[in-house]
């Protein structure tokens, strides 16, 4: 499948009405990086990108919100900017966890500050024990056997080459 047909794939899969059906770890993994999305489909990333702004605006009840075409725009421009590495995932599931109350009320206001304050609430937070798991130190122990260690022995350069030079000519001297 080409990646023109994956972008596809992923804008429809994104632009589905309910609940957000996949966890942080999942949408960073295999979603569609934003920067990826706008060079190979510029309008249809953006048209996604406003109507998920567009829905949370409708959804939260707030007094001042973003109202307008030109702040919506304006919105979804800062957000790619400041954003670029976010997934278009990981922004519907911000969206969603805004929706359900998990980054604060907004009673009063819900604007461009308050959706970037809850983008760093999730970079800070559930992406940042992603990229942890992801990245963990994790011993190997292959070929030993339980409760055996593995003994290391300094040896200067001059013994390697040495002990290299005995086992290609065969000399028994020490």
């Amino acid at each position: 499948m080409t990646e023109q047909k994956l972008v596809e794939n992923a804008l429809q899969t994104i632009s589905t009405k309910g609940i957000v059906k996949y966890t942080p770890k999942e949408a960073f993994k295999e979603g569609l990086n934003v920067r990826k999305a706008l060079r190979l489909q510029p309008k249809q990333t953006k048209q996604i990108l406003c109507a998920l702004v567009m829905d949370l605006c409708q959804f939260v009840d707030a007094k001042r919100t973003l109202t307008t075409d030109d702040d919506i725009i304006y919105t979804v421009e800062a957000i790619i900017e400041g954003y670029p590495i976010l997934t278009i995932e990981e922004f519907r599931l911000i969206c969603d966890k805004m929706k359900r109350g998990q980054y604060g009320k907004f009673y009063e206001r819900l604007k461009l500050a308050e959706i970037e304050e809850a983008i760093r609430h999730y970079e800070g937070n559930q992406r940042a024990k992603v990229l942890e798991d992801m990245h963990t130190y994790k011993s190997i122990e292959r070929g030993l056997k339980e409760g055996e260690k593995v003994n290391y022995e300094f040896q200067s350069m001059a013994d390697l080459k040495r002990k290299r030079f005995k086992e290609k000519y065969g000399t028994n001297e020490e």
